[in-house]
């Protein structure tokens, strides 16, 4: 079965679609030209720890609610159809939507592991900790979409 492809009990023809409208999305990544001197890279070859001169691309497939505001997760699909997880700080929940493309640059992956009810999972994970790490389908994300960080002090006395 190729990857990406969802059965439901309903027959395979649902899966099918899905299939070919990931391809699809897919495709449309290998078209987006790097403006910079990092190199094409995808979630298989990538090494834990911080990638230095490379971006992977990207298409996020969906948004992963939760209840804290910080960091933001997505499902995101790469140019070989692999999966990880992106967290994502430094922009407001709207600034990225289902279907966008992203272009990671130097990101830090690694591998997170889980067990649930003697069941036992691996989790691909990127993260990026700024802003300026990360481009929404192409562009730079808009200064509304930014969430800066502020420090309140006050004098005990």
């Amino acid at each position: 079965m190729e990857p990406g492809t969802v059965v439901h009990s309903s027959g395979g023809r649902q899966g099918q679609l899905r299939s070919k409208r990931l391809a699809s999305f897919v495709s449309s990544l290998s078209g987006v030209k790097l403006k910079s001197s990092h190199k094409k890279a995808t979630i298989s070859t990538l090494s834990v720890g911080l990638n230095k001169a490379v971006a992977v691309l990207g298409k996020v497939i969906l948004f992963i609610r939760h209840d804290n505001v910080a960091p933001l997760y997505y499902l995101i699909c790469d140019l070989e159809r692999s999966y990880f997880i992106l967290s994502v700080y430094g922009l407001h929940n709207d600034a990225i939507k289902d279907g966008d493309q992203v272009v990671l640059f130097e990101p830090y992956y690694r591998i997170l592991d889980a067990s649930c009810k003697d069941k036992h999972y691996q989790f691909k994970s990127i993260r990026v900790d700024f802003p300026e790490q990360i481009l929404v389908n192409e562009r730079v994300p808009a200064p509304h979409h930014v969430a800066r960080a502020s420090i309140h002090a006050h004098n005990k006395s």
